[in-house]
C-alpha cells in the first residue's frame, strides 16, 4: 500500500512546483491600442510621480524582482533578456514617456503607433506586478 504524503509536503517535495508564486498575464496589443487604455496608464504612470528618467528603472526593479511568472496574452511564459527595458524604451534623453506622460491631462488623438505598444506593454506590466489593483482598473 502506498502512503500519500498531505499536499504541502508533497508540493514542497516537487522539484518545480511554484506554491505561492503569483503570475502576470500581460496586456494583448489590443488592450494596449485602445486610446482609452493608454489614458488610463498615462494617469497611472503620472501618480507615481517618478521623473521620466527613472521609469525604465522602476520597470526593472519591478520585472527582475518578481518572485512569480510572466505571460504574455498569448500564453507564452516572459522570459526577458538582461537588456530588455533598455533595448525597448531606446530613447537616451526618455523624451518619449514625457510626451506619454502629457496623456494623463489630455486624451490621446490617435491609437498608439506598433512601435510603441511594447514600451506600453512594459509600463502595464510595472502596474500588474507592484499594484494589481490599480491595473485592473487601468485595463477596464
Amino acid at each position: 500500500m502506498i502512503k500519500l504524503l498531505p499536499l504541502p509536503i508533497a508540493a514542497a517535495s516537487a522539484p518545480d512546483f511554484e506554491f505561492n508564486k503569483r503570475s502576470v498575464v500581460m496586456a494583448s496589443d489590443f488592450q494596449l491600442g485602445r486610446k482609452s487604455q493608454v489614458q488610463r496608464l498615462a494617469i497611472a504612470a503620472k501618480a507615481e510621480d517618478l521623473p521620466r528618467r527613472e521609469w525604465p528603472n522602476a520597470i526593472v526593479d519591478a520585472i527582475y524582482g518578481f518572485e512569480g511568472t510572466i505571460y504574455y496574452a498569448d500564453g507564452r511564459k516572459f522570459e526577458p533578456t538582461d537588456t530588455e527595458i533598455d533595448d525597448t524604451f531606446n530613447d537616451p534623453e526618455f523624451r518619449w514617456i514625457s510626451d506619454f506622460l502629457s496623456f494623463a491631462v489630455m486624451e490621446p488623438r490617435q491609437r498608439p503607433q506598433r512601435r510603441v505598444i511594447a514600451r506600453l506593454r512594459l509600463i502595464d506590466l510595472y502596474f500588474r506586478i507592484k499594484y494589481p489593483e490599480r491595473a485592473r482598473l487601468i485595463a477596464e
